[in-house]
């Protein structure tokens, strides 16, 4: 019998080509998911910056801040639990089309099941993000790219938060400076409808979910993949 040798599936650039393919497919239902999304995190990231700068008044003069006065670390991870939740809930999304099903605007709000899982995985990553972005950026890029499968590992396959981080972290170790360029990349495309006044990301926004679910399809679902040993926890070593 011949030995095949098999290798870890890899994250690539191409998943961006792919995702713009399907978005065309669905470009309206994708492009007002996205508009609804931008809507809605907007509102609940300025509800909950006043709420933080009301309760920081008195507090030891002013040397712990809650709000913009102070060290903004709160605001930076309550904002990333309000966006977690519509990205976690595009990046369903972008996984139901991968497997075959259309998207569905009511599927942004699909993700009341983990919806615990989604708070704090997203709270983790915000804190490890403002620690890494504080660290000379290139920290905070690092993380990004190796906790690049959370979102997916949580709504797709319902893994608890920590979980969710350590899988994507044993998964993508090996390649942590290719996942670091490709999410960058991805995360750099989907950025770009910014430069329009920010009405071209409801073009550009959905191929981060869609990029993400295709790469998480590759590395955690393709029955085409090579017979890497995926992990049956994500504790396992």
């Amino acid at each position: 019998m011949a030995w095949v040798e098999t290798a870890w599936p890899t994250v690539r650039l191409g998943a961006i080509g792919e995702a713009w393919r399907l978005y065309r497919r669905h470009w309206g239902v994708w492009s007002l998911t996205m508009l609804v999304s931008l809507v809605v995190v907007a509102i609940g990231e300025g509800i909950g910056r006043m709420l933080l700068r009301a309760a920081s008044f008195g507090m030891l003069g002013g040397l712990i801040g809650l709000g913009d006065s102070g060290v903004p670390i709160l605001p930076a991870i309550l904002g990333t639990i309000v966006a977690g939740f519509f990205l976690g809930g595009m990046i369903r999304m972008a996984v139901n089309q991968v497997r075959g099903r259309p998207p569905h605007l009511e599927d942004l709000l699909s993700i009341t099941d983990v919806w615990f899982d989604l708070a704090l995985g997203s709270g983790l990553l915000g804190l490890f993000l403002f620690v890494g972005w504080h660290l000379l950026i290139i920290p905070g890029l690092i993380v990004g790219g190796l906790l690049m499968f959370m979102y997916p590992l949580i709504v797709d396959g319902r893994l608890p938060a920590t979980g969710a981080i350590i899988q994507s972290y044993q998964a993508l170790k090996s390649q942590w400076l290719v996942a670091t360029v490709v999410h960058l990349a991805v995360a750099t495309v989907a950025g770009l409808g910014g430069l329009l006044g920010g009405i071209g990301l409801v073009v550009t926004g959905p191929l981060y979910a869609l990029s993400i679910a295709v790469m998480y399809r590759d590395v955690f679902l393709s029955p085409y993949s090579p017979a890497w040993a995926k992990l049956r926890t994500p504790f396992d070593e």
